[in-house]
């Protein structure tokens, strides 16, 4: 994928952990509902455990050649032939043993688990199909980090943090053998998920080292004053242009709606800065019948919208694509040019 623009997965109804392809290091990405009106706070509903399972299937197929049929001659007496001299079989290579205690952990509901902070887990990737998958559960808000290290020679593994619905909360995906890394905290309790998935290579005997660990989330030191406005009915505003607006997303589900009214022609432009690095936000505009006229979605730190636009309500609305933050604000500022 382009480092300025990333799959649109918003409508395409993809798997959020559909596999990238070799030279096409797209990040994880979770489903997100039609560009319609915003729900105060929306949820996925697929159910649970369709992660990506592959089957693999092969087809064994053999053939005969049929010679040309000649008329047999009378069979003449032949002395026997004495019996091959004995030849020592060549020995067959042994195949390495291993125990991976984890199988099958190949979906949400085969899922390992819960793990336990700071034990190490040593499983394989055993197939390039090969998918593990292991869970943990916490009580009170906390900072989760996650480290997979140790990777096999020649191979490159990915590392997930995703919800029971399978929308992806954070990710890693350094390249080659490099330790993958999440560090994520999260607003809401109860069971997540942790995904290990192979970008290139596997290895059937040698493991990787996957590692959990949780320290108390750090106190907010942001204040969301905005709120509520998750919705076109609560939208915040009418916002000025030329003017700052900072605020928070301020959980897995928070959605930011602002409200803009536009009293002559021109070109508005909208741009979101200052988006925590533990975050990907992402910019919409939408006309006041709930209609979707512009988006940004890139995976870099500023989305920016250019829209011409009638005199007439609109609405801009700041979503998380990935990570919150309750102590990093993002700025959001708008701009009118014309006629």
């Amino acid at each position: 994928m382009s480092p300025v623009e990333k799959r649109d997965l918003y409508t395409a109804g993809r798997d959020p952990l559909w596999p990238r392809s070799d030279g096409d290091r797209y990040e994880s990405r979770s489903p997100r509902q039609d560009d319609q009106v915003p729900a105060a706070r929306p949820s996925s509903h697929r159910p649970p455990g369709i992660l990506l399972t592959v089957a693999t299937v092969l087809l064994l197929s053999t053939g005969c050649g049929l010679g040309k049929q000649t008329v047999a001659s009378t069979p003449t007496s032949v002395e026997p032939a004495p019996p091959p001299t004995s030849t020592t079989e060549p020995t067959a290579t042994p195949t390495p043993s291993r125990e991976d205690p984890y199988e099958p952990n190949d979906s949400i509901m085969q899922a390992y688990g819960p793990l336990m902070p700071a034990q190490e887990y040593r499983a394989y990737i055993t197939a390039k199909d090969d998918l593990d998958l292991y869970y943990f559960e916490i009580e009170s808000p906390q900072t989760v980090e996650i480290t997979l290290q140790e990777l096999p020679a020649g191979t490159d593994y990915d590392l997930y943090l995703v919800t029971g619905e399978e929308d992806t909360l954070a990710s890693s995906c350094s390249s080659g053998e490099a330790e993958e890394r999440i560090e994520y905290t999260t607003s809401s309790v109860g069971v997540f998920y942790i995904l290990v998935l192979p970008f290139h290579n596997f290895s059937e005997v040698e493991p990787y080292a996957l590692q959990l660990r949780f320290s108390p989330a750090p106190t907010p030191s942001g204040s969301d004053s905005y709120e509520p406005n998750d919705t076109f009915g609560e939208a915040e505003g009418p916002v000025a242009f030329d003017l700052p607006y900072q605020s928070y997303v301020w959980d897995e589900g928070d959605i930011d709606i602002y409200l803009l009214e536009v009293d002559r022609s021109g070109i508005v432009t909208v741009d979101l800065t200052n988006i925590p690095k533990v975050a990907d936000l992402d910019l919409f505009l939408y006309d006041e019948a709930g209609e979707a006229l512009a988006s940004s979605t890139t995976v870099l730190g500023h989305e920016h919208i250019e829209q011409r636009l009638e005199p007439g309500t609109y609405y801009v609305t700041v979503r998380s694509f990935a990570g919150f933050s309750r102590n990093e604000p993002y700025t959001l500022q708008l701009a009118l040019a014309g006629p």
